[in-house]
């Protein structure tokens, strides 16, 4: 992978010949924990705002430059990152890395904008908080890390009914700075040499100064809430992770393709298969550079709950990783080619080590340590790493109450 330097602002390229398409992220390191307690969601807010016109392209246009020759465009906030992206057949790269480059650096937020996308995500908290599982990551992620890490992404309603659009641009002009964003394309990159005059030179005007990252904080007690209309119990149970620059980040990767990553993973077959209390469970990570979270989903009928919880305490106790190796190396090793055949799946390992390196490692690099973990140093990490005490949270439904206290493995 090559990177190039326009001033301030870096990009990082793959040219994959023999494809026909390419694939775009600007990557931006600015999300949610870069706001103030009365900016929350503010990040979020600029992400859908820019989308409505730049200096250079109307709303429409921005959409239909890389609509209409079948291509995706779209963003998403985090967060410690806002990340715009697109995928195009290669012809339309040019035009493409046009458009997303006037989205992150020159968008207009007109306050009439703001107004419209206002409604928008007012509407869009309403619905995420009548989803069972993305209310209970939101209460337990919060519970864990607290702010400003574990702040609701779409911010708060009293917080986004305040926002106007120049305090909008203050936040963009602030925060969006050329060394704060990384620009990874992977694909046919046929003509790059003509995208990269388009850009000028990408200067700093300011500096950003990421928060500290958080501690895990453990409860004692189950963190419950009830809700109408549902009439499962979901069941996250939750442990201090590690950061994406742990030395042994690697090795609770493959602990986690082995625990519940699928079908064959082996807590749907403990737990699904042999139980039958669930339809489905699987385990989760999230990372930062240095702080992490594990956790493991399920959902089941109040009359099931402290039978499957019990049980998953009881097949975490007789986990033997070592006798998973071989499963875990390779699922976690083939699942890792795969995503690398497309463009887009380059885009997003480049994105993924950009957020916090200033380099990509060479992917064949990264498949040697993954083959280089033995069954042994699996298996000692997994009985550290699964072992103490677990945070216990659950949406249920209205009426539903829980006295277990915690789960020790």
């Amino acid at each position: 992978m090559e990177r190039i330097d326009i001033s301030d602002l870096k990009l990082y390229v793959e040219d994959l010949p023999h494809v026909e398409t390419v694939s775009v992220a600007f990557l931006v390191r600015i999300g949610s924990a870069h706001e103030g307690d009365s900016q929350a969601g503010i990040s979020h807010f600029l992400e859908h705002v820019s989308f409505r016109g730049t200096r250079n392209f109307a709303m429409k246009e921005l959409k239909y430059t890389v609509e209409s020759v079948g291509g995706v465009l779209n963003a998403f906030t985090t967060p410690v990152s806002t990340v715009y992206y697109a995928r195009v057949p290669s012809f339309q790269l040019k035009k493409t890395m046009k458009v997303l480059n006037e989205i992150v650096f020159y968008p207009l937020v007109r306050e009439e904008d703001v107004e419209i996308e206002r409604r928008i995500i007012l509407e869009e908290i309403k619905m995420t908080y009548e989803n069972p599982e993305e209310r209970l990551y939101k209460m337990a992620i919060l519970s864990v890390w607290g702010e400003p890490y574990g702040r609701d992404t779409l911010g708060y309603e009293n917080t986004v009914l305040k926002f106007t659009s120049k305090e909008i641009r203050k936040y963009h002009g602030e925060k969006y700075l050329p060394s704060r964003v990384k620009v990874a394309l992977a694909g046919n990159l046929e003509g790059l040499k003509e995208v990269l005059k388009e850009l000028g030179d990408m200067e700093d005007k300011g500096k950003v100064t990421d928060p500290k990252e958080p501690d895990f904080k453990h409860n004692d007690a189950v963190k419950i809430e009830n809700m109408r209309d549902i009439n499962h119990v979901h069941v996250l149970i939750l442990k201090n992770g590690l950061g994406k620059l742990d030395g042994d980040y690697e090795k609770m990767m493959v602990l986690d393709t082995i625990l519940g990553s699928g079908m064959s993973s082996y807590l749907f077959e403990e737990i699904r298969e042999k139980l039958g209390t669930v339809y489905d469970i699987y385990s989760l990570s999230y990372s930062l550079k240095k702080s992490g979270i594990y956790g493991i989903y399920f959902s089941t009928s109040p009359e099931y709950v402290e039978r499957t919880l019990n049980e998953v305490k009881a097949a975490l106790s007789r986990f033997r990783a070592k006798e998973y190796h071989e499963y875990g190396i390779k699922r976690r090793l083939g699942k890792f080619k795969m995503s690398m055949e497309s463009p887009g799946g380059v885009v997003n390992y480049m994105v993924d080590k950009l957020l916090y390196s200033e380099a990509v490692e060479d992917p064949k690099e990264h498949e040697r340590s993954i083959l280089s973990i033995t069954p042994q140093e699996l298996e000692k990490f997994s009985e550290k790493f699964l072992e103490g005490n677990w945070s216990v949270f659950a949406v249920a439904p209205g009426g539903f109450s829980w006295e277990i206290c915690r789960i020790t493995i």
